[in-house]
């Protein structure tokens, strides 16, 4: 911008007011950083640094990532095993839990986690914890009554959306707040709308309890739509378990809110960020938020496709399914609440709708996309790294 002005100077003092004045315009649009501000912070790009491996006849899903053990937690779809992978891609051990033993479960499980700070593992339902040791010992069941009730028809989908005070202590978790979940949020009586979005069960009290206001003042703003403001938004978050804090966002909203969970979800600071194209009519949402640092985020969306476009695409291609496609998918990056200019296009040979694993140092795990025409015997992974120019 200053070799601008400077040439403009020599030009003429008449057109060093023009500048003046249409840079005073432009900073008066709240929606938009300057270049400027923009440029501060490192360009960020994805590397694809590894893939991995994984032998196994049946459709697999990664659940978690041990970091000090370099583990994953995988679900196994057809016989509904748990699976310890090693980071080489290699199945360590299945554990078959279903049942009626007394180490093992009948519900439709939502969630399983590692328990990073204690060893062992955590399985959540819609209404039953399960607390089990390295050897898959039950150590404690905890059955609720929570305000819904959510069924995943095959298996386990997501990390246990829990957190916990001090590093020893038992684990809270949400019990009705899932990460790209519609829940139907209310209250006590059907119908009803709930005074607060985050149901989670208190150990130390034994009870669940109720978190973060339902304010449109103290949650991301959500983007206008053609007919009237949807009353139950999907939420979409990332819980940083080391600092107690989330990062919530809507599937349709240029906003995160930042709250301290400690401090009974305060919020403590609001981001935005633009989308270079999204379009609520064409179904565009966020699909993701990823935390690489404490002052480093990332936003996955969907651009959206127009309902004449998907059905041009599927003329020429019967299987064609949008939320499929990476071509449709863009990553936003925030650094210090400052957005960076350029998005990230979403790896073409990879799989949007799959899960994706956050790994240390910066890192993403995505599933490949599978192009052969009979059914796979293994499952392969990239992982790719969030560098910068400097």
């Amino acid at each position: 911008m200053n070799h601008i002005v400077e040439s403009l100077h020599h030009a003429g003092q008449s057109r060093i007011w023009v500048i003046l004045i249409l840079s005073f315009f432009m900073s008066c649009d709240p929606s938009k950083k300057s270049g400027a501000e923009l440029k501060q912070g490192k360009s960020y790009f994805l590397q694809k640094i590894d893939s991995i491996r994984i032998n196994r006849d049946n459709a697999i899903r990664l659940l978690d990532f041990h970091p000090s053990k370099n583990h994953f937690l995988a679900y196994d779809l057809i016989t509904e095993e748990f699976l310890i992978v090693d980071g080489n891609g290699r199945v360590l051990e299945a554990s078959n839990l279903v049942g009626e033993g007394p180490n093992e479960y009948n519900s439709s499980l939502l969630a399983a986690s590692f328990n990073q700070e204690g060893g062992g593992y955590f399985l959540q339902s819609s209404n039953e914890f399960l607390w089990y040791n390295p050897d898959w010992e039950l150590e404690d069941r905890l059955r609720f009554a929570s305000s819904i009730f959510i069924r995943f028809y095959s298996g386990p989908r997501l990390e246990v959306p829990y957190f916990r005070y001090e590093d020893d202590s038992s684990p809270h978790f949400f019990t009705n707040f899932f990460s790209g979940v519609n829940n139907g949020i209310r209250g006590i009586d059907e119908g009803s709308e709930s005074d607060y979005l985050i149901e989670f069960y208190n150990p130390g009290r034994e009870s669940l309890e109720w978190g973060l206001a339902n304010k449109k003042e103290l949650l991301p703003g959500l983007m206008e739509a053609s007919g009237p403001e949807p009353t139950k938004p999907t939420q979409v978050f990332a819980l940083d378990r080391k600092t107690n804090k989330l990062y919530l966002t809507f599937e349709q909203s240029g906003e995160i809110g930042v709250y301290d969970i400690a401090g009974n979800f305060e919020l403590e600071e609001r981001l935005t960020f633009i989308h270079n194209d999204f379009s609520v009519m064409k179904n565009a949402r966020n699909r993701s938020v990823f935390q690489f640092d404490e002052d480093l985020l990332g936003i996955l969306y969907f651009e959206g496709l127009s309902e004449a476009a998907t059905e041009s695409r599927k003329a020429d291609d019967p299987d064609y399914f949008p939320y499929g496609d990476p071509g449709l998918y863009q990553l936003i990056i925030l650094q210090d609440g400052v957005q960076q200019e350029e998005e990230i296009a979403f790896p073409a040979g990879c799989e949007p709708h799959a899960e994706i694993v956050v790994l240390p140092g910066r890192r993403l795990l995505i599933r490949d996309r599978y192009r052969g025409e009979d059914e796979p015997t293994y499952s392969t992974y990239s992982i790719f790294e969030l560098k910068s120019d400097r």
